[in-house]
Protein backbone atom coordinates (compact mmCIF):
# COMPACT_ATOMS: atom_id res chain seq x y z
CA UNK A 1 0.00 0.00 0.00
CA UNK A 2 2.97 2.08 0.78
CA UNK A 3 4.20 1.80 -2.67
CA UNK A 4 0.97 3.04 -4.13
CA UNK A 5 0.69 5.75 -2.13
CA UNK A 6 4.06 6.98 -3.13
CA UNK A 7 3.65 6.59 -6.64
CA UNK A 8 0.11 8.67 -6.48
CA UNK A 9 1.73 11.12 -5.00
CA UNK A 10 4.91 11.25 -7.46
CA UNK A 11 2.45 11.17 -10.26
CA UNK A 12 0.57 13.96 -9.04
CA UNK A 13 3.75 16.11 -8.60
CA UNK A 14 5.23 15.01 -11.60
CA UNK A 15 1.51 16.05 -13.83
CA UNK A 16 0.77 19.10 -11.60
CA UNK A 17 2.96 21.43 -14.23
CA UNK A 18 1.42 20.12 -16.71
CA UNK A 19 -1.77 21.45 -15.27
CA UNK A 20 -0.27 25.31 -15.37
CA UNK A 21 0.52 25.19 -18.86
CA UNK A 22 -2.31 24.01 -20.11
CA UNK A 23 -4.21 27.17 -18.46
CA UNK A 24 -2.63 29.73 -20.95
CA UNK A 25 -3.56 28.36 -24.08
CA UNK A 26 -7.36 29.67 -25.82
CA UNK A 27 -8.65 27.18 -27.46
CA UNK A 28 -11.16 29.32 -28.67
CA UNK A 29 -9.29 31.75 -30.91
CA UNK A 30 -7.70 30.90 -34.36
CA UNK A 31 -5.60 33.72 -35.36
CA UNK A 32 -4.62 33.39 -39.18
CA UNK A 33 -1.34 34.66 -40.30
CA UNK A 34 0.00 34.85 -44.13
CA UNK A 35 3.47 36.11 -42.68
CA UNK A 36 5.89 34.38 -40.99
CA UNK A 37 7.23 37.25 -38.66
CA UNK A 38 6.42 37.84 -35.16
CA UNK A 39 6.50 41.79 -35.58
CA UNK A 40 3.59 41.48 -38.30
CA UNK A 41 1.79 38.88 -36.14
CA UNK A 42 1.93 40.40 -32.42
CA UNK A 43 0.28 43.17 -33.81
CA UNK A 44 -3.53 40.90 -34.46
CA UNK A 45 -2.67 37.41 -32.50
CA UNK A 46 -3.29 37.56 -28.73
CA UNK A 47 -0.18 35.05 -27.25
CA UNK A 48 -1.90 31.61 -26.26
CA UNK A 49 -4.12 32.08 -28.90
CA UNK A 50 -3.77 29.05 -31.60
CA UNK A 51 -2.44 30.53 -34.83
CA UNK A 52 -2.30 29.08 -37.77
CA UNK A 53 0.04 30.07 -40.62
CA UNK A 54 -1.52 30.11 -44.19
CA UNK A 55 1.15 32.02 -46.63
CA UNK A 56 -0.05 33.41 -49.95
CA UNK A 57 2.44 31.23 -51.79
CA UNK A 58 3.22 27.62 -51.43
CA UNK A 59 6.50 25.77 -52.38
CA UNK A 60 9.27 27.16 -49.75
CA UNK A 61 9.31 25.00 -46.76
CA UNK A 62 12.15 26.83 -45.06
CA UNK A 63 9.35 29.79 -44.34
CA UNK A 64 6.91 27.53 -42.20
CA UNK A 65 10.11 26.64 -39.86
CA UNK A 66 10.80 30.18 -39.78
CA UNK A 67 7.30 30.83 -38.45
CA UNK A 68 7.66 28.26 -35.95
CA UNK A 69 10.91 29.31 -34.54
CA UNK A 70 9.52 33.40 -34.26
CA UNK A 71 6.07 32.66 -33.45
CA UNK A 72 5.29 29.34 -31.52
CA UNK A 73 5.74 28.28 -28.34
CA UNK A 74 7.48 24.95 -28.51
CA UNK A 75 6.29 23.95 -24.82
CA UNK A 76 3.15 22.72 -26.62
CA UNK A 77 2.41 20.50 -30.22
CA UNK A 78 3.19 22.11 -33.21
CA UNK A 79 1.59 20.84 -36.68
CA UNK A 80 3.72 21.19 -39.95
CA UNK A 81 3.19 20.75 -43.44
CA UNK A 82 5.62 21.87 -46.41
CA UNK A 83 3.41 24.83 -46.90
CA UNK A 84 1.83 25.42 -43.27
CA UNK A 85 2.04 25.28 -39.70
CA UNK A 86 -0.61 25.55 -36.72
CA UNK A 87 0.67 26.33 -33.33
CA UNK A 88 -0.14 28.49 -30.04
CA UNK A 89 1.08 31.58 -30.31
CA UNK A 90 4.05 33.27 -28.01
CA UNK A 91 6.04 35.66 -30.54
CA UNK A 92 9.79 35.71 -29.79
CA UNK A 93 11.23 39.02 -28.38
CA UNK A 94 15.00 38.59 -29.65
CA UNK A 95 16.67 37.20 -32.29
CA UNK A 96 20.37 36.30 -32.31
CA UNK A 97 21.88 35.45 -35.89
CA UNK A 98 24.93 32.68 -35.25
CA UNK A 99 27.81 34.12 -37.53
Amino acid sequence: MQIINKLLFASITLLSPLQVLAVDINQDTLCTAKSWKAADNAAKCKEGSKIAFLPNSFGNEQLPVMFIALNCDLRFDVSLTNGGAVCIFKPVENVVEAS
